[in-house]
């Protein structure tokens, strides 16, 4: 009975534990939902402001003087000793001897020649007193002012045919332009400076034997120099001969100014550049150097300048209008290592300073760049 009555007991217990949480679960509220967190793309940009921009393009070339030749003979001889010796770093003035061959053979054989010239006038002066007296007179004074050491004098022009005929036949032009020719030989044993430099290479020395077309060295105008650049064709406008460059040097330190002189039609095969020749002078400049040049571009632009990752693409930028993004083509005035010159953005365009993970039409909160 009493075993009975404690099983009785405890599954009245049971039951009653039960209902009570039957009752309390119903007491307790039901959990809210939780609200939806919208996300909010916040996108820095830059107030497009456009000014007029001063074009420059910077770029490095290398020296080369403006008038420069190769020195060779063109007869052959020994190299004399001279009161200059032709070496590098030696200045010589215009019409100074740069170098002397040996001439004496050559020479004593222009004398002789010039003597049967003599010999031959002499000898036609009886006819042409006779045949044609008044032309005698004047071959008469050419004869007397005849010397066999001076250059050649221009023979007289005949009075009419008949001379000219009876001058040919008696081989007085054949003889006169042989010996003007052997003259222009004998100028060359000297060779003289074209206008006032310096030696940069000398490959001779005096009492050396010199061949024709042997080269003998270089000489240059050290007073002009042209700087070479390579510019490619993007930046090729607005470069034109007459722009101010301002030149340094790295090395040295120097600064000069110098004029775009010319620029070259051709490209280069293998850069794709174009070559522009900037004149400049002054102390310091050496051939073969290297300088930095700062080119003014002929014209202006209203734009902006801006870093080179911000381009979109080629023609393209990224900008924010009523919160959305938008590809905006604009015009690349010039590129630089690492911004760009642009135009085509109106002043007030907000435009994204960032170009990964953003795309067009995309929703973004604009936050000016204060900088």
């Amino acid at each position: 009975m009493l075993k009975r009555k404690s099983i009785l007991w405890g599954i009245a217990v049971i039951i009653a534990c039960v209902a009570l949480s039957v009752l309390f679960a119903g007491m307790k509220k039901a959990p809210k939902e939780k609200e939806a967190v919208k996300k909010e793309i916040v996108l820095p940009v830059l107030e497009v402001r456009n000014s007029e921009l001063d074009l420059h393009l910077s770029v490095v070339g290398k020296l080369e003087a403006y008038s420069k030749m190769e020195v060779y003979a063109e007869v052959s001889g020994i190299l004399e000793n001279s009161q200059k010796a032709f070496l590098e770093g030696i200045r010589f003035q215009q019409g100074e001897a740069l170098l002397s061959i040996n001439k004496d053979k050559f020479e004593a054989e222009v004398f002789s020649n010039r003597s049967s010239f003599m010999n031959k006038i002499a000898n036609i002066l009886p006819d042409l007193k006779y045949d044609y007296p008044d032309s005698y007179s004047v071959w008469e004074k050419y004869l007397k002012d005849f010397d066999v050491e001076k250059f050649i004098s221009p023979i007289p022009e005949p009075l009419n045919e008949k001379e000219k005929y009876y001058l040919a036949g008696k081989s007085v032009y054949t003889d006169y332009y042989n010996l003007k020719s052997q003259e222009e030989q004998l100028r060359k044993y000297t060779i003289k400076a074209p206008f006032n430099g310096e030696v940069i290479e000398s490959n001779i020395k005096p009492g050396t034997l010199v061949m024709s077309g042997q080269k003998l060295g270089e000489y240059v105008n050290t007073n002009v120099f042209d700087l070479v650049v390579g510019v490619d064709l993007n930046n090729l406008h607005g470069i034109e001969a007459g722009n101010e460059v301002r030149l340094y040097s790295n090395a040295t330190g120097q600064k000069w100014n110098g004029k775009v002189r010319r620029i070259s039609n051709k490209i280069d095969d293998k850069t794709q550049m174009v070559n522009v020749y900037i004149s400049v002078s002054g102390k310091g400049l050496k051939e073969s150097m290297f300088l930095n040049a700062d080119i003014s571009l002929s014209h202006n632009v209203n734009g902006i300048e801006i870093p080179r990752k911000l381009l979109a693409d080629s023609e393209h930028v990224f900008i924010v209008n009523d919160k959305k993004i938008h590809l905006q083509q604009i015009n690349v005035i010039q590129r630089k290592e690492n911004t760009v010159i642009i135009e085509g953005l109106p002043n007030g365009s907000l435009l994204s300073l960032k170009t990964s993970a953003i795309h067009e039409g995309l929703t973004v909160v604009p936050v000016k760049n204060m900088q």
